[in-house]
Order: structure tokens, then sequence, then C-alpha cells
């Protein structure tokens, strides 16, 4: 009788749609970019000899639960479920895809022209008019004599729709919901309707729009990233915890355009489903790598998460100290890529399924990495999150590699009073002209300039402040903007090979900063009535409740959508031209320029002029099909 061959244990997931992120994740070690073995039992591979301990190995990394270990730098990475990355990533671009038009033909089944779409010919279709409530183009079937129509109009069915503008400018400026409803004299479920209108049509012009991207030539990007919090209200008297929900967010500094705010929620899935099916294929027995639901919470997880260890938040804390703490409350988490913390006070969303955020962060970059091909030089620079940097040195590790991209850390003190800013700008101020009477050589400089050759001396000295977990080097930002006003850099992908001299590293950092998504994040709390900060009381304990906040996670979802379109597309902003006066212009005053107004999507180089709402409801997939029928009569 044949033995039968024993099973072997997947050591990692498998990729899947061409994912594969469960490598070393450290910029200069051998094994960055490269997997470990699905199963080592079933090769027959050479020993791979470790180059500091002179030990053996069969794989390049240790498997210890569900972590890996690298052999060559020591570092440890949570595994992750590439099915469930992918899973993220076509959802967030699921509005580039574009959605397949049905061709209007005889609606009757039994006609010989059912088949037959309009348009084909003049033999088979005669116009008839058009409706008189829609304006929708009416047609007749020559074969069965049926009339049908063929809708034109996003806006059917939309009741006032004469005031779609002043309702959707209302929302993004910080209308309450109930005040909409007053001002406009509307229902709120003819609100909800509009709503859902205005979210469908900014992703379908978005999604039209942003697919050009691919093959826009684009020569920089410098790409910032974070996260923002918002808390859902609790529905029921007898359970006031709250839910809370985080997007993350990248814009380009320089333009302002916001590539994408993604939740880590999803607003379609039933709790109920997802739970009866992780409970139907054992998901509730599986590591949570290795689950087919994968980036979902499940109930599990939420009770677990509970009893993990977490530093308390410091107050007013110097920004090295904050740098090392952020490290140190990292390292007390079972999953270092995992930022969320499910206190007594914290329960699931009533609606939608919350999703782990670490999957969104996966997604997010990833989604960027399809959006912009054609990007000579991307440069982010992120806010300080373990996750945050996992998914970016994974998305981009083959453009790293190709000194495509480079990615900094940059941490800023936001805690800082008035006083404490303006004495940190005095104080950059005083360091700055220090540093010009150094040298002659720096007399005539601008100071941004200075702040370059500043950065280059501490580069060169090695001032830096050295991570005591990860080995980061961090760099003080030298006077840095009153926006800003105490900030630190550091940089993550060094591959140890010299590439950049010390001058063009400097450079670099000197953009570093994160007012690009910081610029949105604030116009999000300041024009989206739902997403304003909560108020805490001294009596909550934790729980905060505020007559603004949204109940139901999927507003949160659209009216991101629509405030990112508006921002991107529709809200000019004032900047500056310098241009020659015309013959017979009035000559202006030294220092006067001609203003202009652009918006992000123009200066990006998407569009040739700002937007009108009006355009964007009215767009539609395709040309309307009696353009297309020109010849019929």
């Amino acid at each position: 009788m044949a033995k039968k061959p024993p099973e072997y244990r997947q050591r990692i997931p498998h990729e899947h749609s061409g994912i594969q992120i469960n490598f070393c994740k450290k910029p200069g070690c051998p094994n960055f970019g490269m997997p470990a073995l699905i199963n080592i039992k079933r090769l027959q591979l050479p020993p791979i000899v470790n180059k500091n301990t002179g030990k053996k190995h069969r794989d390049n990394y240790k498997v210890n639960d569900d972590k890996l270990i690298c052999h060559d730098c020591s570092s440890e990475m949570p595994m992750k479920s590439n099915k469930a990355i992918h899973e993220e990533v076509t959802r967030m671009g699921d509005y580039l895809v574009p959605k397949p038009v049905l061709v209007p033909a005889c609606p009757d089944e039994a006609c010989a022209n059912h088949s037959i779409p309009v348009g084909a010919s003049k033999t088979h279709y005669r116009k008839e008019g058009r409706q008189q409530h829609t304006g929708s183009q009416r047609y007749v079937c020559r074969a069965c004599s049926k009339a049908f129509s063929i809708n034109t109009d996003p806006a059917k069915g939309q009741n006032k729709r004469d005031i779609n503008g002043i309702i959707f400018r209302l929302l993004v400026n910080k209308m309450p919901l109930l005040r909409i409803c007053e001002v406009a004299d509307i229902s709120m479920p003819t609100l909800y309707k509009k709503i859902d209108f205005f979210y469908e049509q900014c992703r379908l012009f978005a999604g039209a729009q942003e697919r050009r991207l691919a093959d826009l030539r684009i020569n920089r990007l410098q790409i910032s990233v974070d996260r923002q919090e918002y808390m859902l209200n609790w529905t029921d008297t007898t359970d006031k915890r709250n839910s809370k929900i985080h997007a993350l967010g990248s814009a380009d500094n320089r333009t302002g355009f916001v590539f994408g705010m993604h939740l880590n929620i999803d607003p379609d899935a039933k709790k109920t489903d997802i739970e009866a099916a992780a409970q139907a294929c054992g998901d509730y027995e599986k590591k949570p790598p290795f689950r087919e639901h994968a980036r979902y919470w499940l109930e599990p997880d939420f009770e677990q998460s509970r009893q993990r260890k977490r530093k308390p938040a410091g107050e007013n804390k110097k920004l090295l100290d904050s740098i090392d703490e952020s490290y140190e409350d990292a390292d007390l988490r079972d999953d270092v890529e995992s930022f969320e913390m499910m206190t007594s006070t914290v329960k699931l969303p009533a609606s939608g399924v919350l999703l782990h955020g670490e999957y969104t962060m996966y997604g997010h970059f990833l989604f960027l990495k399809k959006l912009l091909p054609n990007v000579e030089k991307i440069r982010f620079y992120m806010e300080k999150e373990s996750g945050i940097r996992a998914a970016c040195l994974a998305a981009f590790q083959d453009d790293i590699w190709r000194k495509r991209c480079d990615a900094f850390y940059v941490k800023i003190n936001k805690e800082m009073t008035i006083a404490q800013k303006n004495a940190a700008m005095a104080k950059g101020k005083r360091e700055l002209d220090e540093f010009r009477g150094t040298d002659t050589k720096f007399e005539e400089l601008s100071d941004n300039s200075l702040r370059a050759f500043m950065l280059e001396e501490a580069l060169d000295t090695g001032a830096f402040h050295l991570s005591a977990t990860y080995l980061d080097k961090w760099y003080i930002y030298p006077a840095p903007s009153k926006n800003e006003p105490e900030k630190a850099v550091s940089w993550l992908t060094d591959l140890g090979d010299n590439a950049y001299s010390n001058f063009h590293l400097a450079k670099l950092m000197l953009r570093a900063s994160l007012h690009g998504i910081d610029r949105f994040f604030m116009q999000v709390r300041r024009r989206i009535s739902l997403l304003e900060r909560p108020i805490k009381t001294s009596s909550s304990t934790g729980r905060t409740w505020y007559g603004y906040s949204p109940y139901c996670p999927d507003h949160v979802v659209k009216v991101l959508e629509m405030l990112r379109v508006y921002h991107n597309y529709v809200h000019a902003t004032a900047g500056v031209k310098r241009r020659k006066l015309k013959e017979g212009e009035k000559k202006r005053k030294p220092g006067e320029v001609k203003k202009t107004f652009t918006t992000p999507a123009m200066r990006i180089g998407l569009m040739p002029a700002k937007v009108s709402l009006d355009e964007i409801f009215g767009f539609v997939r395709q040309q309307p099909a009696e353009d297309m029928l020109g010849g019929v009569k």
C-alpha cells in the first residue's frame, strides 16, 4: 500500500492577484521585498547561510505564530492576508472602473427588434417627440409599434432639482441636516435621496476624470498621508458606547489634490452575514492572516482587542519624547501595524462592518500605486504610524529599489498653545540668524535655502535622534512655519547605497510637511457638520454624544466623497500668477500681482478650468443616446 504523503503546514498566506506583502519591510536589508517561502519542506533547497550569525536556514525568515522574523536584520513583521488586501484595493478603486451601459432597444422580448439597439438602423425605430416632464426622447419600434423612452437625465425622479446646487453647497458648508430641510423646505427622506444622488454623481464624475491620472505625465508629487478619526453617536440610551471609524487620506502638498479618503468600514456589508459566513468556514479557529474574512472585525477580534495593553497618552510632551513614546506604544501591541484600540467605551458600528485599519492602509497605498503609474518621482511624507509605514514600503517596494519613490516620517507637535508656537518661531529665527553668521556665503541666502544647509550640516555631523527599536534617525527641522512650529523628519527608504548626497537628501527633507492632507482634514472639520469634533464633558467618562454627529457610517462615506470632489474640482482658491502687462494696461505697484483662482484638479493638470456643480449633476457615462441616432427620423 502506497504511503500517504504528509500534510505540510502553510507558512504564509498565498499570493492573491499578484499581491504578496509578507516580506521584510526594512529598506537596506537583503530580504526587503523578498517574500518568505510558502512551504520549505516541499522544496529541496540548499541551506542559506546568515551573513551576520553564520547559521544555516532553509528560508530567509522564521515563522513565529502569525509573524515573520527576518534572519538578516531580525525585524519582526505581522503577516497579512493578501486576499483581504486585494478586496480592499478593489473596493477603493471601484469608482474608477467604467460601468457597462445598457444599449436601449425595444422592451418587448417577443419583438424581433428586442436585440437590435436604437440607432443601429433607420428601418427599425423612429422618433416620436419627448416626454413632457423629463424631456426624455421617445421612440416607436417599427416592428411591433411599441413606444418607449430613453432617459438621458441622471437627475430623473429628483424632486425640486432646481435647488440641488444650493443643497449641495449647504452640505459642504456645515449646515446641519435638519436646518437644510428647513431652509430648502424639503423632508428628511428627500434630503437623503439627494445625498445618494450627489454621491453617485460625484463618484461617476471623479472616476471618469481620475482614470486619466494613469496616463498623465507628472514630474514630481509630494504626497502627505495621515489619518483622521470620526465618532458615531449611539442609538440606544441603554448602551452609550460610541463607535469610531478612521479615514486614511493622501494629498499632493503642491497642488492640494486629494487622491483618496478611505474609511475602515464597508457600509454595504451586513454584520450578521459576515459573522455567519466566518463561522461556517471556520474563521474563528484560524489565525487572522489565514482567514477568508481577514479584513473584517469579527466578534472574537473585538473581545481580544479590549484586553490589549496600551500606553496611556501623555500631554504636553516634548517632540522627541512623543516620538519615543509612540515607538513604545507600538511595541506593546500584539500587531505593531494595528492602531485601533477597542475599550469598554467603544463598540462596533450598528450598520456596515468595521475593517481592520491596517488592511485599509495597505489597500490605500496599492490604490495609489495603480492610480499613479507614470509619475516620475513620488515622495511620501507620512504621519508616524507603523501601519502607514509598512503599507507604503510594501506597496512601493519595487519603486523604492528603482529610486522612483522615497518615504519620510514627519512628526509634528500639534499640542502647542499659541504662546508656545510664538516662542518656537522666535527660537527658530534666532537659530537661522546664528547659522547665517557662521559663513559669509550664507549672508545673501533666503531663509529656505539656509534651512537646507542647516539640514545638510546635521546629516554631515550625525546630529540625529535614534529610535531605540527601529533605529530610525530623526532630524529636527530647522525653524519650521507657524502651522507646523515644531517638527522632526526621518528618512525611511535608505537602501545603504549612498545614492543621494547629503545636500540632495537635505532638500528632500526640507519639503517634509503634512500640510496638504492636514488642510483637507481642517476643511472636513469646518465644512461638514456631521464630522465636527465632538464635545467632551467631565462626566462623559469616555462616552461622548454630539448632536450633529452621524448615526450611520454610510453618511460619513458619502459626505466625505462629496467634499473631496467639491474640493478637487469645484472650489477654486486664490493664487498668484505673474504675467506681463498688456499694452495700455495700468502699471501695478511693486510686489502687486494678478490674482487667479484655480482648483487642485487644474493645478495638477487634470482639468482646464473649474467645474460647476451642474456639470457633475448632469454627468453621464457616455454621449446621450439621441446624439448617436442623428439619422433616425
